[in-house]
């Protein structure tokens, strides 16, 4: 029995000379009538133009999507316009699906987004698939999801977002940062009936570690499934305990006699920092030839200490309260743990591109008294890498000197800022002000504290307008558009 092939299509549309950033994903699924593929497009909100006009303040992008069949005829066409309020772009992005009913063929599809606020900013993107269905027992693709919820409504026929009774949000990415819990998944299983009619087959779901076939601690569900025509599998898995590292998902159709009828695998990447070590278990990590066995002794109580603006609650109390009870190889082996937790294949290479990073914190960052690393600009740098644009306004009149740092996208967030200030006016240390990242500070009357340099004794109570009531003050201005 035929198996269709696995097909990947997470495309990042990245390109130096524009500013559309977006993800790209497309999945291959039958029903009774026909063959359909559903693609699957995010779109940074942050990396679009905004339409100024006050009566409309909006973001928006025209799409232009189009598949060539084998003979090179264009057998779909879309072209739409999706525009929303600024403000829900920004913090939402763009999500669009779309579905095309295909035959079985082989195809080339075209993707353009255009700015509809910038004629300039395009991106465009094509990529070659297949469908290959027919009455042989198959797999559909595995549509990884965001989120799903149960249609009460049952509104299944007009809504492109709904297949077998769940709403589904699509997840575009193949990467699982540590603010995911878990990972949801649906997929479906074609022609069991032509086979194995009234009876039923078992169906395996495990997580297996990359390049092996071993399952990864207890990720591993088997369920009895009924022989339809069409057999649709929804499920999720608690990623809170699975390690960082590079996984399989792994999906067998097994019959009575324990053989494997069809099975398919979805790589992914995992990032997991809450199931890190604890001191007592130190022991027992293996360095021998690994980089942590041949670090500069003299140097471990540094290379622990800059650690901490990477490190969980955890890890910073060991940091911070027992490394200098630890002996060198002690040391040793909580830096292979601490490196090995983020990049098991290869930590060496995670610590040394983190060195780099901790000596550009004190070139830029560091004062008299505190190294970069110990900085707030240090610790953020460090923990989300650079911003993608730094406001600086070290004299504007009636504020402290301050900075506005502005991410495109953090982990699952888009548009995040920090704000730092530097209140003592000379020591380039620049304190965290505020920030509307969850888990940062937040600092509700930023702007009042702020602006103390010429009001000192202003009252919290005091309401904030967008300027703030200073004179030549724009900090309101750049932090909500940098």
């Amino acid at each position: 029995m035929k198996l269709l092939s696995f097909l990947v299509l997470t495309i990042h549309f990245l390109n130096i000379n524009a500013q559309i950033e977006a993800l790209f994903n497309l999945k291959r699924f039958k029903s009774i009538d026909e063959n359909y593929i559903e693609t699957y497009l995010y779109i940074y909100g942050n990396t679009l133009k905004t339409n100024l006009d006050t009566s409309k303040v909006t973001k928006g992008v025209e799409i232009l999507q189009y598949i060539e069949n084998s003979n090179k005829d264009i057998v779909a066409y879309k072209k739409y316009i999706i525009e929303e309020k600024a403000d829900y772009v920004e913090s939402k992005g763009i999500m669009d699906l779309q579905r095309f009913a295909l035959k079985n063929d082989k195809y080339n599809i075209f993707v353009e987004i255009n700015d509809i606020n910038d004629g300039s900013n395009i991106e465009k993107h094509n990529e070659e698939f297949e469908l290959n269905f027919n009455n042989e027992i198959v797999f559909s693709d595995i549509e990884l999801l965001e989120s799903y919820w149960k249609d009460a409504e049952n509104t299944e026929s007009t809504n492109e977002l709904t297949k077998s009774g769940f709403h589904m949000v699509p997840l575009v990415t193949n990467y699982f940062g540590p603010d995911f819990e878990k990972m949801a998944y649906y997929f479906e299983i074609y022609g069991m009936d032509n086979y194995y009619k009234d009876s039923r087959l078992l169906l395996k779901q495990s997580i297996v570690i990359s390049g092996s076939e071993e399952i990864a601690g207890q990720y591993n569900k088997i369920k009895k499934i009924a022989t339809n025509n069409i057999q649709p599998i929804l499920n999720t898995f608690d990623l809170s305990n699975l390690p960082t590292g590079n996984y399989d998902l792994k999906i067998e159709l097994v019959n009575s006699m324990n053989e494997v009828i069809i099975s398919t695998l979805l790589p992914f990447q995992r990032t997991n920092l809450s199931n890190n070590m604890k001191i007592d278990r130190l022991n027992a990590v293996q360095i021998n030839n690994t980089f942590a066995a041949y670090l500069n002794q003299d140097s471990l109580t540094d290379f622990l200490e800059c650690l901490s603006p990477l490190a969980t609650n955890l890890e910073r109390n060991i940091i911070d309260k027992k490394i200098l009870n630890m002996n060198d190889t002690l040391k040793k082996q909580f830096m292979f743990s601490f490196w090995y937790n983020r990049n098991p294949n290869n930590p060496s290479s995670e610590w040394e591109k983190y060195k780099k990073a901790v000596k550009k914190t004190d070139q830029l960052f560091a004062t008299k008294v505190r190294r970069g690393f110990e900085t707030d600009r240090g610790r953020i740098y460090l923990k989300y890498g650079p911003p993608n644009t730094i406001t600086d306004r070290p004299n504007e009149p009636s504020a402290y000197p301050y900075q506005i740092w502005h991410y495109y996208k953090i982990g699952k967030f888009n548009n995040k800022r920090f704000i730092f200030y530097m209140p003592d006016l000379g020591s380039n240390e620049y304190s965290i002000l505020h920030s509307n990242l969850q888990g940062e500070f937040f600092n509700n009357n930023w702007k009042v504290d702020l602006h103390r340099r010429n009001t000192p004794g202003r009252s919290v109570d005091n309401d904030q307008n967008p300027n703030d009531d200073q004179w030549g003050s724009n900090s309101n201005i750049f932090f909500i558009n940098p």
